[in-house]
């Protein structure tokens, strides 16, 4: 590999040592996250509270899609950041460690601080789901096996018209997302170089009608569903290459076929 130096693909970065990357990194990170809470999450409109929003329940505010997006969020964030530290130098069990720390750090206790200025409040819930999501995120990082094995994924269709005025903010948009934890046969010895490699198992997770006040309790709706799918990205790695692992972390919408679901 040529250094920077040397090709056309030096950045900023590369003038300072791993350490000063990270610093520099999380700093930015970390603004960025503030100026977005200001923007889109009310910070600083309220003095700082704490808040119990329950969990998956019908009387919550979301019905539990938020809080399995804060689980995803830091998952993802953990999943990002591991491999970039570990580009820069540190081993694979520090890149895992300081990506968990990046995560739980700035997606977890930073935003739930910035929520205690909100309307939202502080939600031990919210820093809950985080952890586990780092934990997750953590585990796959340093397994590879199973990271070929499973998948943590999120799901958003932008052209679902959900009969509700347009969101600004998609990381709020909860009548537009799916969540999903998809088992891939391309793990599994016994599927090796056969078809049912490129299939996939899909146990998914979404809310709707949570965000019409017009609506009673009683249309408020919480999905399990059961799917199978394409595991797009081994199909897609013969022309993408590496590319093609954003498939393993963002599910594209109707590449899948529900073979159950439940309302409750």
């Amino acid at each position: 590999m040529l250094e920077a130096s040397e090709n056309n693909d030096s950045t900023f970065l590369d003038s300072f040592s791993k350490t000063e990357k990270l610093v520099i990194t999380n700093a930015g990170i970390a603004t960025g996250v503030i100026a977005w809470g200001f923007s889109q999450w009310g910070y600083g409109t309220e003095s700082y509270h704490t808040d119990d929003e329950g969990w998956f329940g019908k009387t919550t505010s979301n019905g539990g899609s938020d809080k399995l997006g804060h689980f995803y969020t830091n998952y993802l964030m953990t999943r990002i950041m591991s491999p970039i530290y570990e580009c820069w130098g540190y081993t694979k069990e520090q890149s895992a460690l300081y990506g968990s720390l990046t995560s739980i750090m700035i997606s977890g206790l930073l935003i739930e601080v910035g929520d205690g200025f909100s309307e939202h409040g502080f939600a031990q819930n919210d820093l809950i789901a985080d952890s586990l999501g780092v934990l997750s995120g953590y585990l796959l990082y340093l397994n590879p096996s199973l990271a070929n094995k499973i998948d943590f994924r999120f799901e958003y269709d932008p052209f679902k018209d959900t009969g509700f005025k347009n969101q600004t903010d998609f990381t709020t948009d909860y009548e537009r997302m799916k969540h999903l934890i998809a088992i891939k046969a391309e793990g599994f010895e016994i599927f090796a170089d056969t078809p049912l490699e490129y299939l996939e198992l899909h146990l998914g997770y979404y809310s709707r009608n949570f965000n019409h006040d017009s609506l009673p309790l009683e249309g408020r709706e919480r999905n399990i569903y059961v799917g199978v799918g394409v595991n797009l990205s081994k199909l897609l790695r013969p022309s993408l290459g590496r590319y093609s692992t954003f498939f393993n972390y963002f599910q594209t919408p109707y590449s899948y076929v529900e073979v159950g679901d439940r309302v409750f």
